[in-house]
């Protein structure tokens, strides 16, 4: 047996094969080139060259130049990432701020959230909601519930606080490490 392009031939193999047999082996070795990991700069080059040649658009011609691209790879790749139009600098306040307003109005539809924000595409709009923007929400949540549930004793919000104190002393370290006396009372 001899391995060609991974797969093993044998003399059963030279038989011949019906037409749609050999359609279909076509087909596996055409979707077999196509490359699905990340973009090489060689790559980037060349889709930029022939953006900058054809423009945005007819993204089939513009893949058939970069070998085991398909046209709506190349159209994510230049949409997301090398149009000269989008910003890749991190999100600022007011932009976060933008996102949570209207995400609470209009949801997950990030296309529709990112025409606020110019230069960011839907995308990058819902990486950034997903890794940062939906945990602080959920924490801003969290805290009225805190304090309409008893959170609150003396107009201070309660807190676990460590201290190297013996019990019943009293003194208690806050989170910004200044001292105070605990105002309960130890009934001794």
């Amino acid at each position: 047996m001899e391995a060609v392009n991974g797969r093993s031939s044998s003399s059963s193999d030279t038989s011949c094969s019906s037409g749609s047999e050999s359609s279909l082996s076509a087909m596996a070795s055409i979707q077999s080139e196509k490359i699905k990991g990340p973009w090489s700069a060689e790559e980037d080059r060349i889709l930029t060259r022939f953006v900058q040649k054809h423009g945005p658009r007819n993204w089939s011609l513009i893949s058939r130049y970069i070998k085991g691209r398909s046209g709506k790879s190349c159209r994510l790749r230049w949409c997301n990432q090398l149009s000269p139009n989008v910003h890749h600098r991190p999100f600022s306040q007011a932009e976060d701020d933008t996102i949570l307003a209207a995400h609470a109005r209009f949801g997950n539809r990030w296309a529709t959230i990112a025409r606020l924000l110019p230069g960011r595409t839907d995308n990058a709009v819902k990486n950034h909601w997903n890794s940062s923007l939906k945990r602080r929400q959920q924490r801003k949540e969290q805290v009225p519930q805190m304090e309409g549930g008893n959170g609150i004793v003396d107009g201070e919000a309660l807190s676990t606080a460590l201290t190297l104190a013996p019990p019943g002393s009293g003194t208690v370290v806050t989170e910004m490490g200044s001292r105070r006396e605990s105002r309960r009372s130890f009934g001794m």
